[in-house]
């Protein structure tokens, strides 16, 4: 699969929906909890229902079976009607009768449920109640008021057929008594044989009704017969807690994942690594994990290592490898609001600058609330800057253990910070770090709270973000890359701070600490009389001489055990503590 074929990054997009749908758990939780509660109450509230059925069969009844061109009577029933006229008022009136108690037929054609079966001529009746013994009486009484009902209709129609054809019968009686007598009083014989004609006519006629009034009164009448009788359920038809309680669960989970859902839409914060890279448009260079407690502020370089700082090695690697650096110059790290970790991450990014063998200068732009000289291991004492021109001046040495030396600007209480953040020593500082052969990290108070990120940004080669997605903006993130823009920057990238999440670690995730060197070997070397540590190849104080390095062995950013034959090699960040770049060779730290 190509890599530019969009179906290639659904299992991606997926696992970030549902990323942020979890990120919720809280309403996901309270839907699935508020579903069962509410099917648990609607099972208790609504109480049991119980369902009586009784089933009837409807026979055809008619005052002329074969009258309908020869179509059988049992063809004519429509089961739709009689389903109705089961459902019907008259019938319920009559099934309240049978109950007696005084029963609303309103009130009892709630609970009844009349239904045909497919290609049958069977009604079945349906009844639900509160108990099982009232289920069954009033299905019953349905049943009995539906068979009393359609067999008065029946008995009714077949009664006014009857009175009709007695009526139509009365005079074709008294027309042939006129006929007996006008024959018996005939004078001529053709005369008599006219009457006789015509009463053989009225008498087969006659006859013809009185068979009519015969077959009606000696029709069956019977309107159907109960195949099935309503007994007293024993057990409740509708759904029980056992049902209610999972579907109110599934709906509750539905709710809470559609809750979720959209509050994540409804989130203004970054919360993921792929939202910060689409605000910044700029890479994620790193993921710090939570500090420990206790730690100082310096990581990189302190022999007790740890992942962090393996972690800002990683960083300075691939903030290196952008080609805006790839010649020394500056850098800023700067977060969009105030956040405890820029402070942090300058510092240990500076270390870890040094520690691969370039020249570091790490400036403290923050006239407001200065703070690293006291926080970091300076060397010797700091010179303080000429009055009213700082940064002019000011200069310290902080020794970051292992990782070597760098320069220190440490930031100074003025009374103008936009001055001193313009004025053209500080703006040398950051502009003529190529021509000096040294990087340059620059701090600053966050960039949407001052205006001194926004002048430091268009001096620096890059801007590198400190931000937690849990709590930046992704607004805020929009705004540092519109103003570092602005003012001809270019952001890096982003530095993520996992703020109280649990980090992921694979099977090794634990770092070895280094080991002391013994007293004989002479530490890393020294750069002169009394030390113990250093970044050149000159003796110590110690018993004799030894290598320089850091006491251990790493191989591009994975820290090993130190081997056990007391000469260690010089790799990647070892070569780099005895050595400085100088163009595109190597020379030794005077």
């Amino acid at each position: 699969m190509s890599a530019y074929d969009p179906s290639s990054r659904e299992p991606d997009q997926l696992r970030d929906q549902l990323r942020r749908l979890f990120r919720h758990r809280a309403l996901i939780a309270s839907g699935l909890l508020l579903g069962a509660a509410c099917g648990g109450a609607v099972s208790t509230a609504g109480g049991a229902d119980y369902t009586a059925t009784g089933e009837v069969v409807v026979q055809a009844i008619s005052t002329a079976p074969f009258e309908a061109g020869g179509v059988s009577a049992d063809k004519q029933i429509s089961m739709g009607t009689e389903r109705q006229i089961a459902r019907s008022a008259a019938v319920a009136g009559r099934a309240a009768g049978e109950l007696g108690g005084g029963a609303d037929p309103a009130q009892l054609q709630r609970g009844l449920r009349v239904s045909n079966p497919p290609d049958t001529q069977i009604l079945e009746f349906e009844y639900t109640a509160d108990s099982p013994q009232e289920a069954a009486e009033r299905v019953n009484a349905f049943v009995r008021a539906y068979l009393d009902h359609r067999e008065a209709a029946v008995v009714r129609r077949i009664d006014n057929t009857v009175a009709e054809l007695n009526e139509e019968l009365e005079p074709l009686v008294e027309q042939r008594e006129e006929l007996d007598e006008k024959i018996a009083g005939a004078s001529t014989e053709s005369a008599r044989q006219t009457a006789e004609s015509e009463r053989a006519n009225l008498t087969a006629r006659i006859a013809d009704l009185q068979g009519r009034v015969t077959g009606l009164k000696t029709l069956d009448t019977s309107p159907g017969d109960v195949v099935r009788r309503g007994e007293a359920p024993e057990a409740p038809s509708g759904p029980g807690i056992g049902v209610l309680v999972p579907v109110g669960s599934v709906a509750g989970l539905a709710g809470g994942l559609l809750a979720a859902w959209i509050r994540s839409l409804l989130d203004p914060r970054a919360r993921s690594a792929g939202e910060v890279r689409a605000a910044l448009r700029a890479p994620v260079l790193g993921a710090l994990p939570r500090r420990r407690d206790g730690a100082g502020i310096l990581e990189v370089g302190p022999s007790r290592g740890g992942e962090r700082a393996e972690e800002f090695r990683t960083i300075a690697l691939r903030a290196l490898r952008h080609p805006r650096l790839a010649e020394p110059g500056g850098l800023l790290v700067v977060s969009a609001r105030e956040h405890p970790g820029t402070l942090p991450a300058a510092v240990n990014l500076a270390a870890a600058l040094a520690e691969t063998g370039r020249d570091v200068l790490l400036v403290e732009a923050d006239p407001r609330t200065p703070r690293l000289a006291g926080e970091l291991p300076v060397r010797g004492a700091a010179r303080e800057p000429v009055p009213g021109r700082w940064p002019d001046g000011a200069r310290a040495t902080v020794d970051a253990g292992t990782a070597g030396y760098l320069g220190l600007v440490p930031g100074c209480r003025v009374p103008d910070a936009a001055r001193a953040l313009n004025s053209p020593g500080f703006t040398r500082l950051l502009t003529g770090a190529a021509e000096r052969g040294e990087y340059v990290v620059a701090v600053t108070a966050p960039l949407l709270s001052h205006a001194d990120g926004t002048a430091v940004a268009g001096l620096a080669r890059g801007v590198l973000v400190v931000c937690d997605p849990d709590t930046t903006l992704r607004d805020d993130l929009d705004r540092v890359r519109d103003l570092v823009t602005s003012v001809g920057g270019h952001v890096l990238g982003a530095v993520l701070y996992e703020s109280g999440r649990r980090r992921r670690r694979g099977p090794s995730s634990s770092v070895p600490v280094e080991p002391t060197a013994p007293a004989g070997a002479g530490g890393m070397g020294g750069s002169g009389p009394g030390s113990g540590r250093g970044t050149g190849d000159g003796p110590g104080s110690g018993a004799g001489s030894g290598t320089g390095g850091t006491g251990e062995d790493t191989v591009a950013l994975k820290r090993l055990e130190p081997k056990p034959s007391g000469t260690r090699q010089d790799t990647a960040y070892g070569s780099y503590g005895r050595y400085r770049r100088t163009g595109d060779g190597t020379a030794p730290r005077p």
